[in-house]
């Protein structure tokens, strides 16, 4: 029985973060891979100002280094923006399907533009 059991639970394993993100642009497209980038360029543009702020470069090398390393601290909390993503991409697809005036995915055009002969 037990061996039943492990194979229930590894069969029910939660799928990683890889997974889940892979999924969520599948079913969202355009918005969750916007999402994503967006999270991800205002975590690049948040670090390198708070750097420059206390390091104040002074040469192009300098602002270079600034850049970088505000890739690295954004790229060490990429699990926390991919969770971030996860969580909020679902709420921003439906804001852009009610501005829409659809419920279709976001990626796809309303359903009565396409059925309509006079467009």
């Amino acid at each position: 029985m037990p061996d039943r059991d492990e194979a229930l639970a590894a069969g029910v394993a939660k799928p990683s973060l890889k997974q889940r993100l892979t999924t969520l642009f599948d079913e969202y497209g355009k918005v969750a891979i916007i999402a994503y980038f967006t999270l991800s360029g205002l975590a690049i543009i948040g670090f390198s100002v708070a750097i420059w702020i206390g390091a104040q470069p002074s040469s192009a090398t300098g602002v270079l280094g600034v850049l970088f390393a505000g890739w690295a601290l954004a790229k060490a909390t990429m699990p926390l923006r991919i969770l971030i993503t996860l969580g909020v991409t679902p709420l921003i697809a439906m804001v852009v399907r009610r501005r829409r005036g659809s419920e279709a995915p976001p990626d796809e055009p309303p359903a009565d533009a396409a059925t309509r002969s006079d467009l």
